[in-house]
């Protein structure tokens, strides 16, 4: 069998990985030079920026043992279990290992801790039949008259809702509770009581490793892909814009719904409702260096909409993983929220660098004049955002999805935008061509 991959993201690279480990030829076309898609990382003298996807726990099962199997297994170390809060423009430390804590240092109230603790048992059992990496799969629990902050308020009064459930959110989803689907916050309750762990060398370490295993072709864009009972046929311009065309028995998308449907005009055709009602996750992330370590402990700081509408999480990356920043030096990355991204993409680097640091050094005054580093990233399109109804609608699609097809796609648009749905999905799409070509073929005439 002779497949092709659209893209050398994570999501392409996992299935061309599992094609090539099955015997099968694997062509990887992708239109950028490198490899990883939104994975990436860059080094800045001594200081190692991830400049996308940032955190994973003990719960991305998928990518974690990928990881192991191309030998990298070593590089995983442990962040900081110490979660940072914002609250009255203070940076709170909570240490789940010591949790009376939070209350000692106001990060909530005695009666909201109290509900926080049983709306938990509430909605434990919810939770745990919920995979927040395929959250597709449980759309039935997806209202589309339902956001993640009615259900928590429902569920947890209004100061978790505002203080703990909406930072969540925004962590998980590119927006706060009131925009997220409930189902959402089901799934963030089961996956990030996982411990947080990082990869040491940059989060570019295992897309690189796969593309180091299988050929692609860079520079690449693809203009079409054209499916037939047998085979599909994909068109694509190569970097000096020479024509090509290739026969191959099936094709993998591993990109975006917006690109996907572009060089896939058919897809729109199965579920235009998917289409018709999607938002863009849009984004941009600072990372700034400081000649001096915070005096918090914490990785991921939590950011209320309450605190910080602008400002969507950040965190503190010399306590993520030890090669991140130098000894005795701070980095920290800051994310937009993507209702407010549009006005922040229209400014300049240097008037984003000054808001971002404005809003660091307030939270971390033992900071401010010590800024030697500044590095900013733009993703107008960062992933979808996971709206009540989404998932429902995300359901349709793949329901409507031939079971026979040759086309399959890829990328995270059925998890929940992170590194391990993008992992699984494009492993789920390599095994569905797998299983397709162990059928017996169709017999033909002349």
């Amino acid at each position: 069998m002779r497949v092709v991959v659209v893209g050398a993201g994570l999501s392409g690279l996992a299935a061309a990985h599992r094609l090539r480990r099955a015997g099968t030829e694997v062509l990887v076309l992708e239109r950028d030079e490198l490899p990883g898609g939104r994975a990436r990382s860059e080094r800045h003298g001594d200081y190692l920026v991830d400049t996308g996807p940032d955190a994973l726990t003990g719960s991305y099962s998928s990518y974690l043992a990928l990881v192991d199997e191309l030998g990298l297994a070593d590089r995983v170390a442990p962040s900081s279990p110490v979660v940072g809060l914002v609250r009255d423009g203070r940076l709170i430390d909570i240490d789940p290992r010591r949790p009376w804590r939070a209350l000692t240092r106001r990060a909530l109230g005695p009666a909201a801790a109290g509900r926080l603790l049983t709306g938990w048992l509430r909605l434990r059992k919810a939770a745990r039949d919920v995979d927040s990496y395929e959250l597709v799969n449980r759309a039935d629990l997806d209202d589309p008259d339902v956001s993640a902050h009615d259900l928590a308020l429902r569920t947890f009064g209004t100061e978790v809702a505002e203080y703990l459930v909406d930072p969540v959110m925004r962590l998980t989803t590119g927006s706060g509770a009131r925009t997220a689907s409930a189902l959402n916050l089901l799934g963030a309750l089961r996956a990030w009581t996982a411990p947080v762990v990082n990869v040491r060398g940059g989060l570019d370490r295992l897309p690189a490793a796969l593309a180091a295993e299988v050929p692609v072709t860079y520079g690449a864009t693809v203009t079409g892909v054209d499916e037939s009972d047998d085979g599909v046929r994909v068109r694509y311009l190569d970097a000096g814009g020479e024509a090509h065309t290739v026969d191959a028995d099936g094709c993998v998308i591993g990109a975006m719904y917006h690109t996907a449907v572009e060089i896939w005009p058919s897809l729109k055709g199965y579920s235009p409702e998917f289409a018709d009602r999607l938002a863009d996750v849009k984004l941009v992330s600072v990372s700034l260096g400081y000649r001096a370590r915070t005096r918090s402990a914490a990785y991921i700081v939590q950011v209320p909409t309450a605190e910080l509408a602008d400002v969507l999480l950040i965190f503190l990356q010399h306590n993520k993983a030890p090669d991140r920043a130098p000894d005795g030096h701070s980095l920290i990355t800051l994310y937009t929220d993507t209702t407010v991204t549009d006005r922040y993409l229209g400014r300049t680097d240097e008037q984003i660098v000054d808001w971002a640091a404005g809003t660091v050094e307030a939270l971390c005054p033992e900071l401010a004049g010590r800024r030697d580093l500044a590095v900013v990233t733009r993703w107008p399109k960062a992933g979808y955002l996971a709206t009540p109804g989404f998932w429902r609608r995300a359901a349709g699609l793949l329901d409507a999805l031939p079971a026979d097809g040759r086309v399959r796609l890829a990328g995270d648009l059925f998890g929940a935008g992170s590194m391990e749905s993008a992992v699984r999905w494009g492993e789920r799409a390599a095994t569905a061509l797998l299983d397709l070509d162990r059928q017996p073929r169709r017999p033909t005439c002349s």
